[in-house]
């Protein structure tokens, strides 16, 4: 079995190597990628080969498309996260559960993904200041018992990183539950 870091290395993210694997030969599609990241990874794109390449309902789901750079309702925040975060990374929408954004990389970088104006770019910082802002946080707010850790996707984080944010957040007493929410299985 291929190690999946190696399978993230051969990815797809320029127009120029897009363009070898797939029909795509619009230019502007170099401006879609500048201002939201592009990452195919060659399982992803032979998935998209062997159900109908442009004609798959896979390929909207992995393809920029011009029309990205004309939709107002993902470029500016579109679930009011921002809004919702004490500390950075962490989003606190309801009384008992967080969102703990860990990671800023994605195996692939969805193109109807509702944070994809800063996932996989530097409008999204992921350091141990903030993760530790994040573990304060959920120390000092008893009433959360259940954390969903995303970002980008935490499957993509080393081993030994995520063992330290499940460890950190098991020893916090008061919660219960923690998920990770990853497409990694499927992309």
């Amino acid at each position: 079995m291929e190690n999946w870091k190696d399978i993230l290395q051969q990815s797809v993210t320029t127009l120029s190597d897009l363009k070898k694997h797939l029909n795509c030969d619009d230019n502007a599609l170099s401006e879609v990628i500048a201002t939201f990241p592009m990452r195919i990874n060659p399982y992803f794109l032979q998935l998209i080969h062997n159900s109908g390449g442009e004609k798959s309902p896979l390929w909207p789901q992995a393809v920029p498309d011009i029309a990205e750079l004309q939709d107002d309702t993902c470029i500016q925040d579109p679930l009011g996260e921002e809004h919702l975060s004490p500390v950075p990374n962490l989003v606190h929408k309801y009384p008992d559960r967080v969102l703990f954004l860990v990671s800023n990389q994605c195996a692939m970088y969805c193109r109807f993904c509702t944070r994809k104006r800063k996932v996989g770019t530097r409008r999204m910082t992921i350091t141990p200041e903030t993760l530790k802002l994040g573990y304060k946080y959920l120390q000092d707010n008893h009433q959360i018992r259940e954390v969903l850790l995303s970002g980008g996707d935490p499957l993509l984080l080393d081993d030994e990183q995520l063992e330290t944010i499940l460890s950190k957040l098991k020893n916090i007493s008061h919660i219960e539950v923690i998920r990770i929410g990853s497409r990694v299985p499927s992309t």
